[in-house]
């Protein structure tokens, strides 16, 4: 977790995400609007694959930089037009346009395009990436030799929205929104790591009407949101020298949702919240798999539908919905002590057909060998409440005490003409039908001083629940029964936390922020999974005013989240069965520094500098070997462990040429390192796919660095 001041060097970056201010900045006018623009150019220069990924800039290249805060005032009608224009010359470009009578009614109209570039680069020599049919190369594909791609996806986002106010209690707003997404994803095939790219072709929309109500005591929002999803890819045909894969894509769907949101004031003293909420979604296609005359399985030719299995789907008509209702009350008895006290009811309830049979392995030749799998939905029904009660001391001290309860009924229905040996063969892992889980808090927090707030709180969760199915399924010679693994979303758990938080401003120029949090958790009921979690958070900001034309800006944070976990490892080939144990490790560790200085009246000045490291370790080791020493085949150490570093400087120089124009000169350097190894074999060598002449290869720059300056020119008006 990064602190506040953090976000400072994500601002600075290419002096893209904010229009230039004047260097004497104003105070904010509450007569007239204020305006501005500003537009100049930029010339990048380096590799930035791993800062590009949502701005659409790498490689060397110039940038148009132009930005916009148009707003103006008809003063006889009351009518107000804006216009905003964030980072108009790049990728991520933004435009908004209003056009309102306060009070009364208005309009906006808005769009932006969201890039996305994977970053790294693809060698493959698969033709047709794309489109819904693709083909590996055949013997003799040389690994390296193919094209070099970079898979993207780009999303251009438009929308309208209308509000009128029929009183000054009455308010109703409708808007709809339009997102077409485009663009190719990192996919695979086959039962081995072979290499596709998922074509994307989607179109999005949202829908949403509501009604605000703003009563003396009464208040609320109620209203209807749609949303359309519609894939215009549906099927995806790869085929290599000895198979052809059939991989189908998301279908389309369709969500509805009806809530009213509101509050009620019972005394002055005394208020009751609530919400309800019901959401319908929907699935209801035809399966594209249906429409292929034979698939191959293994080297068997099959028919589907399956003349063996008539009862294999060729639609699917699933559903979700979900139902919430919330209550909650606030109350303060006496002037020193306040209560809360919510309830919230949230229940999923999944329509899909429980017989609906899905044929894993159709073998029409011979049926006794097929496999089949029903559909499982799920249906979960929780319960939450909280008590909360404050009590104000003397000296500005307050202690919070706290109690929160969960209950969770989770159902799993299989088919109803299933039998306990079949409902064997489908269940994997142990399951159980409730979970319970408490928290007690508490909280001593000092306020209301001139030169020191804080608090200290403490929290305390345990999770619980009904005994574990021992109805799942095992294979002959596992070795380890499957009712030993751990579930981490079900399995016990107890979990302590702890925060303190400090705010100590010991001059008027001096203020510093101090944050701790730490938790442990603790695991058990089954032999395999996760054991037990440590994370722990450390961050201090400090802030230096030196005088009205200069200050300093400070901050660091280190972050740690460790987990434990024993494993099994089958005999296979020339390994034998063992005992696994892992310890997952990761830390980071963020520093920054802004200074902005006014030397004159004409000129300001400033720099931004930004640091991050980051680790995670691999600690793995079988239970002959003992901790951090051997791993898989007894001769192996563990996995490395893989370090990254991130660092930003930028430097700005504000020039006013008069009281409302000026010139602004940035400079921003990147640079980024890792000895990540994800892509990569055990001898640094890049990572070949597939067993089937596939060849691809994933290639990662471990080293980039960038340089970027800009000068625009702004105008306020």
């Amino acid at each position: 977790m990064k602190p506040l001041h953090g976000n400072l060097a994500a601002a600075m970056l290419l002096a893209l995400a904010a229009p230039a201010m004047a260097a004497d900045d104003s105070v904010l006018n509450l007569t007239l609007p204020d305006s501005s623009f500003s537009f100049g150019l930029g010339y990048l220069d380096g590799e930035r694959e791993q800062f590009g990924i949502y701005d659409d800039l790498n490689g060397n290249q110039f940038v148009l930089l132009f930005d916009a805060d148009i707003n103006t005032r008809d003063d006889d009608t009351g009518t107000w037009f804006s216009l905003n224009a964030r980072n108009a010359g790049v990728g991520n470009r933004a435009v908004d346009v209003g056009y309102e009578q306060q009070g009364n009614w208005g309009l906006n109209l808005d769009y932006s395009r969201i890039p996305y570039k994977v970053p790294y680069t693809i060698n493959s020599g698969i033709s047709g990436l794309g489109t819904e049919s693709q083909t590996v190369p055949g013997p003799g594909y040389v690994p390296g030799s193919g094209s070099r791609i970079h898979l993207s996806t780009e999303r251009d986002r438009s929308g309208i929205e209308f509000y009128k106010y029929f009183s000054r209690e009455l308010k109703v707003h409708v808007g709809f929104k339009n997102e077409d997404k485009q663009g190719d994803r990192h996919w695979g095939r086959g039962g081995q790591p072979e290499f596709a790219a998922e074509p994307i072709d989607s179109t999005n929309q949202t829908f949403d009407a509501t009604m605000d109500y703003f009563g003396k005591n009464l208040q609320f929002t109620g209203g209807y949101t749609g949303n359309w999803y519609q894939n215009n890819n549906s099927l995806v045909t790869t085929t290599n020298p000895s198979n052809t894969y059939n991989l189908s894509l998301p279908l389309d769907s369709e969500a509805h949702q009806f809530f009213l949101n509101g509050g009620f004031s019972l005394t002055p003293t005394t208020r009751a919240t609530f919400r309800l909420s019901y959401t319908k979604a929907e699935v209801d296609e035809h399966l594209p798999t249906a429409d292929i005359p034979g698939l191959a399985w293994d080297g068997i030719t099959l028919e589907v539908p399956s003349p063996g299995y008539p009862a294999a789907p060729t639609e699917l008509d699933a559903g979700l919905d979900t139902t919430v209702y919330f209550l909650g009350l606030t109350s303060r008895p006496t002037s020193n002590l306040s209560l809360v006290a919510k309830i919230r009811y949230y229940e999923v309830d999944e329509t899909t057909d429980p017989d609906l049979i899905v044929c894993r392995r159709c073998d029409d030749d011979n049926p006794d060998n097929n496999s089949l799998v029903h559909s499982t939905p799920l249906d979960y029904e929780t319960v939450s409440g909280t008590l909360e009660g404050t009590y104000r001391l003397p000296r500005g001290y307050s202690v919070i005490a706290g109690y929160d309860v969960k209950n969770q009924d989770r159902t799993v229905p299989f088919g109803s003409d299933l039998d306990d040996d079949e409902l064997d063969d489908e269940r994997y892992v142990p399951f159980r039908g409730d979970l319970d889980e408490t928290t007690f808090r508490l909280q001593l927090r000092k306020s209301m001083s001139a030169t020191v707030n804080g608090a200290l709180s403490l929290a305390r969760s345990e999770r619980d629940g009904s005994s574990f199915s021992e109805a799942v399924h095992s294979e002959p010679g596992e070795g380890v029964e499957p009712v030993a693994i751990n579930p981490i979303n079900i399995s016990d758990r107890d979990r302590d936390k702890l925060r303190v938080t400090l705010d100590w401003a010991p001059t008027y120029a001096l203020s510093l922020q101090f944050n701790y949090q730490v938790a442990r958790d603790d695991y058990s009921g089954h032999a395999l999974g996760l054991k037990d979690g440590d994370a722990d958070v450390l961050s201090v900001d400090l802030t230096y005013v030196a005088s009205e034309d200069w200050q300093l800006t400070a901050w660091f944070s280190r972050d740690t989240t460790e987990a434990k976990q024993q494993n099994h490892r089958f005999a296979s080939g020339s390994y034998a069965e063992a005992e696994m144990y892992d310890r997952l490790r990761d830390v980071g560790i963020s520093a920054g520094l802004s200074v902005d200085r006014i030397v004159n009246e004409r000129l300001k000045m400033g720099v931004d500098l930004e640091w991050t490291r980051t680790e995670s370790e691999y600690d793995q080791y079988l239970e002959t070997s003992g901790p951090g020493t051997l791993y898989q085949d007894d001769t192996t150490g563990p996995l490395p462990d893989i370090q990254s570093t991130v660092a930003k400087a930028a430097l700005f120089a504000e020039y006013a040429i008069a009281d409302n124009t000026g010139v602004r000169v940035d400079l921003v350097h990147e640079y980024w390192k890792t000895n990540d190894w994800t892509w990569q074999t055990s001898t640094g060598a890049p990572f070949v796919y597939g067993s089937s002449n596939d060849g691809t290869q994933v290639l990662l720059d471990p080293h980039q660095s960038s340089s970027f300056v800009g000068i625009r020119y702004y105008y306020k008006f």
